[in-house]
């Protein structure tokens, strides 16, 4: 009887003692949350074609036909493109999400062949379209470069590039560089034409040797020879440093978070 009576006080108190024990708690995880889709991909973006920084011309004008002369230099290596794409990204911050859109060279390769009559907007728009096929931005910017004639030659310029002529009165040789650009928005879903626009950075254009953003440098930026042009960090710098210019200029007059 005595060993009865202590098996069922043991009994009870080991009962006593795990109701009052704390119930085994999970353990803390970290919360997850189902990924949101980027604004990239959600249509919510703008795409971002630069086609400006391929190549720079290094052009010469004579005072005859025979004193010309003109040699395009490959320059991917300044980065030109990449520092479009900057700013535009800069610009919108982060209220809109930038996607660079990739291309082929010979996407473009239409427009570089002469042509009699062409519509050349009409050319742009349908060259984006094939582009950007299979993407979806509410709108598209496409940066490329513009043209200019050379004071009253008919020598004419397009693009980044220096040139070298003749002062008036035969007093030396004048050197410019320029950055001459052009900047289109097209509507992501139409892909029609919102806004056409040439970089400007206030310059005057009444009798200008130069339409568009320009700098006279002195003969120390003339490359000693087109093939080493592309090494020339003193022209390298100072093209990058027109062409931000042209741009924090020119992209705040698109009004791109308009449309």
């Amino acid at each position: 009887m005595r060993r009865t009576i202590i098996a069922l006080l043991l009994l009870l108190n080991g009962a006593a003692v795990g109701a009052t024990q704390p119930a085994p708690t999970k353990p803390n995880l970290p919360k997850t949350t189902a990924a949101k889709p980027a604004a990239a991909q959600n249509g919510n973006c703008v795409g971002v074609i630069s086609r400006l920084g391929d190549k720079f011309t290094v052009k010469k004008v004579g005072f005859t036909v025979f004193g010309n002369e003109e040699n395009e230099v490959p320059v991917e290596s300044w980065h030109i493109d990449d520092l479009v794409v900057a700013k535009i990204s800069g610009l919108l911050g982060k209220r809109t999400a930038v996607r660079r859109i990739p291309y082929k060279k010979e996407a473009f390769a239409s427009l570089d062949t002469p042509k009699l009559f062409r519509d050349r907007e009409a050319e742009v728009g349908e060259i984006i379209r094939r582009i950007t096929a299979g993407t979806r931005c509410a709108r598209y910017v496409v940066v490329t470069g513009s043209g200019s004639s050379y004071g009253t030659t008919n020598q004419s310029l397009g693009g980044l590039g220096i040139v070298a002529g003749k002062k008036p009165y035969f007093t030396g040789d004048l050197y410019n560089l320029y950055a001459l650009i052009a900047v289109r928005v097209y509507d992501g879903e139409t892909f029609s034409l919102l806004i056409r626009k040439t970089a400007s950075i206030g310059q005057p254009t009444f009798l200008a040797m130069i339409r568009g953003p320009h700098r006279e440098v002195d003969e120390s930026f003339w490359p000693v020879s087109p093939d080493v042009a592309a090494q020339n960090v003193k022209l390298r710098d100072a093209i990058r440093e027109l062409v931000a210019q042209s741009l924090d200029a020119t992209l705040p007059e698109l009004q791109l978070t308009d449309y």
